[in-house]
């Protein structure tokens, strides 16, 4: 593993994600820098920016209510499916990340 996959892999761990989805993903951007400057542009999306941070918000306060993660997740990306499918042409550099 890089010094930038090893970095890359420990901030997502300190973002709550597991040390084997973590590793995963920074080593497909380690391997893939197109999809990691896609997702620089895609973040200066205003409204996809602000899709997902509703969509954490509301995943954060079902799992506070008492749900699983898992569980929570399922829910509200149900809710927010359409506005997700409308914005599907921007985030195809994530659907490619979580894909591979």
């Amino acid at each position: 593993m890089s010094i930038k996959s090893f970095l890359m892999s420990t901030a997502l761990r300190a973002k709550g994600v597991s040390k084997d989805q973590a590793e995963a993903l920074a080593e497909k951007l380690a391997n893939n820098p197109e999809i990691a400057e896609s997702l620089k542009v895609l973040e200066s999306n205003k409204e996809v920016k602000e899709l997902f941070e509703n969509i954490q918000k509301e995943i954060e306060e079902k799992k506070k209510g008492g749900l699983d993660e898992q569980y929570a997740a399922v829910l509200v990306m149900g809710k927010y499916k359409n506005e997700v499918m409308k914005h599907r042409e921007a985030l195809m550099p994530l659907f490619q990340l979580m894909q591979k």
